[in-house]
């Protein structure tokens, strides 16, 4: 069996590929957390969603007066949900993603937008069957639930990232002033004392 020859180049990619495994993994585990948080929240976001409900009439689904109200309680909750996910998982994700601040903020903003989407595919795919479409085949006078929905274009989608990123950079500065002032404490103990007025 031939040796392996090893040549400067072949020993710099492992080099490369050692110091890039880390990041990586880093990446990945920011990522599995934000899926996990963003899918927890749309399962509480089914369970907490006061689903409306309506009436057929002339082959079309016509929601009731409290129906009507819970179809914009199902934004608000996803909001106040979205916002509360993004909070904790951002929070983790800076805490435990130290090696890397520029990784772990490219990953929470991807794990963000990944939580985001499936916070409303969980909640989808939990609620009923779209009412519309089973108005077509239903007689007058049918009561039908709704089913969950987001109103408000595109805004809601953004709570995840905004909240996420909110948190990443407030604890960013909070632990890098720390790790600085921990610093100074080891290099020189009385640093603090003599940069006091007075």
């Amino acid at each position: 069996m031939p040796d392996v020859v090893t040549t400067p180049e072949t020993t710099r990619e492992a080099t490369r590929f050692r110091q890039a495994l880390p990041y990586a993994l880093e990446a990945a585990a920011v990522l599995v957390l934000f899926a996990a948080v963003g899918a927890a929240c749309g399962w509480i976001w089914f369970q907490v969603w006061p689903q409306p409900t309506g009436t057929v009439f002339g082959n079309d689904w016509f929601a009731d007066e409290a129906g009507l109200r819970n179809v914009f309680d199902g934004t608000a909750w996803y909001v106040v949900l979205a916002a509360a996910g993004g909070l904790l998982a951002g929070a983790l994700a800076t805490v435990f993603g130290r090696r890397s601040p520029l990784v772990t903020m490219a990953a929470v903003v991807a794990g963000s937008f990944l939580a985001a989407w499936l916070m409303l595919r969980v909640g989808l795919l939990l609620s009923p069957t779209d009412p519309e479409v089973l108005a077509k085949t239903a007689e007058d006078g049918t009561k039908l639930p709704g089913r969950v929905s987001l109103e408000g274009g595109h805004s809601p989608y953004l709570v995840w990232p905004l909240a996420s990123l909110i948190v990443l950079m407030a604890l960013n500065f909070f632990l890098s002033s720390r790790e600085d002032f921990q610093g100074r404490e080891a290099h020189d103990p009385r640093w603090l004392s003599r940069n006091q007025p007075g």
